[in-house]
Formats: C-alpha cells, sequence, structure tokens
C-alpha cells in the first residue's frame, strides 16, 4: 500500500523540516497528485520495487541536503508549475510580490511591452503573460544552464520569448527601445550572506544569488544601463534583498527615476522597488 511507503518516508525524512509535506511531495511526483485518492480507493493496492525504489532514493537525496525541488525536478510558482534543476535558481513565493507590482504597474497599459531581466527559470516573466497573454515579454538570462530551463518553461506562453544575453552589457539593452516595463529579481546576497547559507541553497548556482561583496553589483548597473530602453513614464521593478531598500532607492535615483517606491510583502518586509523614468 502507498500509505505504507507514506509512513516509511515520514520516518525517513523526521529530521527534515516539512518531512511529511515533503514526503507527500515524492509520492506526488512518483505516484500523480492524486495519489491519496488513488491508494483510497484501491488502485494503488501494490506498489512496484521500481516506483518504492524512486522514492526512497528521492528521499536519501532529500536527506543530503538536495532541495526538493530539485529532485522532484519542478516547482509551482503564481499557481503555475515549472521546471527546475541544477544550474538554475529555484522559484519562491516571495517573488510574487514582483509579479503583483508589476501587473499593477501595467494594468493600464495596452498590450504591455517588458523585458525580464536575470529571468532564471522565467517564472517571472510566464506568470506575467499568463495573467496577461496581451503582453509582449522578453525574458533575458546569460547562464547557459538556466536557459536550458527558460526555454523548456516559456513554451506555450505565446507572448514571453527567451533571450540568450548579458543583462549587465549596454549592447544588450540598445536592442529595446520603448518598453512598459522592466522587471529583475537580480542577485542580490552579500558575501555575508553567501557564507550563512543553509545547506539546500548551497546547491543552487551561486551566480544567480551571489550580488557582490555589498549585495548590490546588480542593481548600480541594470537601472542605468537600461533607462533609456524605457518609453516615457515607462517603469523598472526590483527584487530587493533584506535591508537594501535605502540603497536601491539611492541608486535608482542616480540613475535618473523618479517616484520611487518600496513595496513590502504580507510580513511587512520590503521586498521590491520601483522607478519611474
Amino acid at each position: 500500500m502507498v500509505k505504507d511507503l507514506y509512513r516509511r518516508l515520514c520516518s525517513t525524512l523526521r529530521g527534515v523540516e516539512s518531512g511529511e509535506l515533503e514526503a507527500d511531495i515524492i509520492l506526488r511526483s512518483v505516484f500523480g497528485d492524486d495519489w491519496r485518492v488513488k491508494d483510497l480507493l484501491g488502485r494503488l493496492d501494490s506498489v512496484d520495487g521500481g516506483a518504492e525504489k524512486t522514492a526512497l532514493d528521492m528521499a536519501a537525496r532529500r536527506l543530503n541536503g538536495e532541495p526538493i525541488q530539485y529532485i522532484t525536478g519542478e516547482w509551482e510558482f503564481y499557481g503555475l508549475r515549472f521546471s527546475a534543476g541544477e544550474g538554475v535558481l529555484i522559484p519562491r513565493q516571495d517573488t510574487e510580490v514582483l509579479v503583483e507590482t508589476a501587473l499593477g504597474l501595467i494594468k493600464d497599459v495596452q498590450s504591455p511591452n517588458i523585458v525580464d531581466l536575470c529571468s532564471g527559470s522565467g517564472c517571472v516573466a510566464a506568470a506575467i503573460n499568463f495573467t496577461r497573454p496581451d503582453s509582449k515579454i522578453t525574458a533575458v538570462e546569460f547562464s547557459e544552464k538556466a536557459y536550458r530551463y527558460l526555454e523548456k518553461n516559456l513554451e506555450g506562453y505565446i507572448g514571453a520569448a527567451p533571450l540568450f544575453a548579458d543583462a549587465l552589457k549596454p549592447e544588450t539593452a540598445v536592442k529595446f527601445h520603448d518598453l512598459d516595463l522592466i522587471t529583475a529579481n537580480p542577485p542580490y546576497l552579500t558575501e555575508e550572506d553567501m557564507n550563512a547559507l543553509q545547506r539546500e541553497v548551497k546547491y543552487e548556482p551561486p551566480e544567480a544569488l551571489y550580488g557582490g561583496s555589498d549585495g548590490l553589483e546588480f542593481y548600480r548597473v541594470l537601472p542605468r544601463v537600461w533607462r533609456n530602453s524605457l518609453r516615457p513614464g515607462g517603469s523598472i521593478a526590483l527584487e530587493i534583498g533584506a535591508l537594501q531598500a535605502n540603497d536601491v532607492c539611492r541608486l535608482l535615483e542616480g540613475a535618473g527615476y523618479g517616484d520611487i517606491e518600496i513595496i513590502k510583502d504580507l510580513c511587512g518586509r520590503e521586498r521590491v522597488a520601483v522607478g519611474r523614468k
């Protein structure tokens, strides 16, 4: 019975925070989201050895610290599923604030023209395009490993297209004109942050996390390089790290943006910085 395997997984993952939840995630990955219903209806009276071994191997990988998102190969963001794995930043619920902010900035814009920088898995670009299918979004990513996930995750989103390019280079920005919105969740961890990473996070690509010794390297460059790509009145929305709001606001002001504001998440944490050209 699958419920017996579930109990074994829970026991194996006892030392993992949210171990019971992750045991359920593993079984959903192996048997489908409705594994409990199938088990209740007797459609999974027996578990073949291959499936059992797969589930137990996944639990062993989790015990070694590998993120559950890499183990299952996918994760949910903004109600959508995205492929995830080695070499790409895992979509996080915190970043949904960036999506909500972006949607608010373009709510009165017809067929908005958008660029999502440091796009990674493409979760931000896809979520915006899913909600606003009239939008045209270019998702820019420079990591070869992450770009493979970006291409896969944007399949089926007619208004979203991946672009392999370095967002920090002016020659990338000059290809774009009259943008209504620029979004980015750039690397923003400091050197101190990197040294204190949880074991699971250390599996993620450091280039998607590390923003220089003070975490502000990308904020010094992106707003300045991409400002001329915005139409007059266009906006830039950047996810920010803890305690970075004042510094990012100063950098936005120095790059020539006005109407600067900070958006907080539901926990009251300063999460997104917005500036207008």
